[in-house]
C-alpha cells in the first residue's frame, strides 16, 4: 500500500499534514467475493429439519436411506448466476472480483456459473506469514493488511499461508497467530461457461460471455471456451455439451444455448444429479495463493452438507381438503 503524505504550506510555515493511502489496484479487486471451485464431493448429514436424529463426523458415516428426503432439486433451495473474473497480471498475481481491461493485467479468466445450491458453513482458522525486509525472517501478518509494496516493510509476494479446519490448541507455540472464521461453501448442481482471455486490446469488452464472442470475432482478444457440468451427468446432458473450445461469437452464443438445455433436462427423470461443493465465499480479502489453501482444506477435511428434509405434499390429500372446505 502507497502511503503519500501531503503537507500543506503557507508563507513558509507548515501548516498541517495529512497521511493519505492509496489502494494498489490488486488491493481494490480482491476478495470478498464468490470463488468458483473445481466441484469435489460432500459428506450428507440430516438438516435441522429432519425427523431422525442421524448425525456423522467425516470420518464416521451412518445411514441415511429411511431419511425422508426430498427430491436434491428440493433440497437445494437457492438458484443463482455468479460470474468471477480472475486477472492474471504481469508480476504473477492474481485478483478475483469485478475487472475491466488494465495495461498491467496479461489475461483474464471469466467463469459464469449456474447454480442450485445451499450455503453450508466451515469453520477454518488461518495463519498468514510474511518475509520482513530487514530481519529476512518470516512473520506473522494480519490477513486483513494491505498487499505488500515496495513501501511495506514485507517483501511483496512472500505471503505463507497455513489454512486448518481444526482449532489450534491454545498450549501451540503460535496459536494466537490464526484468526478464525466461518467460511460459507456453496453446495449444489449446476453448469459452467469459463472463458479463458488473452491478447487483450484495449477497446475489447469482457463484461459478458456474449461481450467477449464479439469481441473476439473483432480481434480484440482471442481465448478458449469450457462448459462444463458441476454434479450433473446422464446421456441427454452428454449430448447437449458443446465440443468446441475455440472463443469467438458462435462458441460463446453455443456455449449459453447448451446452458439452456442443461437446465431444462436438470429434472428429468434420467438425469443424475449428485451434490458437490461449486464454490466458496471470500470473506476477506486474499489471491490465489490463499484460496488454493483453503481448497485444500476444505477437499482433505470433507465438507459436511445438513440437507433439510422438504415435505412432500399430497395431491389427493389437498384436493379433498380443499373440496371439505368448500362444502
Amino acid at each position: 500500500m502507497l502511503k503519500i503524505i501531503t503537507c500543506v504550506v503557507f508563507m513558509g510555515i507548515t501548516s498541517g499534514c495529512a497521511v493519505l493511502t492509496k489502494e494498489t489496484l490488486a488491493e481494490k479487486l480482491s476478495g470478498y467475493t464468490y470463488i468458483p471451485v473445481d466441484p469435489f464431493s460432500v459428506k450428507t448429514n440430516p438438516g435441522a429439519s429432519c425427523e431422525e436424529n442421524l448425525s456423522f463426523t467425516p470420518d464416521k458415516s451412518v445411514s441415511v436411506s429411511e431419511v425422508p428426503y426430498g427430491t436434491l432439486l428440493e433440497s437445494l433451495p437457492d438458484n443463482a448466476v455468479r460470474t468471477t473474473v480472475e486477472t492474471f497480471f504481469v508480476d504473477g498475481s492474481v485478483t478475483y472480483g469485478a475487472s475491466k481491461i488494465s495495461a498491467k493485467a496479461d489475461s483474464y479468466r471469466m467463469t459464469v456459473d449456474y447454480i442450485n445450491a445451499d450455503t453450508t458453513n466451515v469453520d477454518i482458522w488461518i495463519k498468514r506469514e510474511a518475509q520482513n525486509y530487514d530481519t529476512k525472517k518470516l512473520e506473522p501478518v494480519n490477513i486483513f493488511t494491505p498487499s505488500h509494496d515496495r513501501y511495506s516493510k514485507y517483501v511483496p509476494g512472500s505471503d505463507i499461508y497455513t489454512v486448518t479446519s481444526t482449532a489450534p490448541e491454545t498450549n501451540q507455540e503460535d496459536y494466537k497467530n490464526y484468526q478464525y472464521f466461518s467460511l460459507p461453501v456453496y453446495v449444489g448442481i449446476g453448469l459452467r461457461a469459463t472463458a479463458d482471455i488473452n491478447d487483450v486490446k484495449t477497446g475489447a469488452n469482457i463484461s459478458g460471455l456474449g461481450a467477449i464472442g464479439i469481441s473476439a470475432d473483432t480481434s480484440d482478444l482471442k481465448g478458449s471456451l469450457t462448459v462444463q457440468t458441476l454434479g450433473v451427468n446422464g446421456q441427454a446432458i452428454a449430448a447437449a455439451l458443446p465440443i468446441q473450445s475455440e472463443l469467438n461469437r458462435t462458441t460463446a452464443q453455443n456455449a449459453i444455448t447448451a446452458v439452456a438445455s442443461i437446465k431444462a433436462l436438470l429434472y428429468e427423470k434420467d438425469t443424475i444429479v449428485q451434490p458437490r461443493v461449486v464454490g466458496i465465499y471470500l470473506p476477506f480479502p486474499g489471491g490465489k495463493a490463499l484460496v488454493n489453501s483453503i481448497v485444500s482444506e476444505l477437499s482433505s477435511a470433507r465438507v459436511v452438507w445438513y440437507r433439510p428434509c422438504v415435505a412432500k405434499h399430497n395431491k389427493s390429500s389437498n384436493t379433498d381438503a380443499a373440496s371439505g372446505a368448500g362444502s
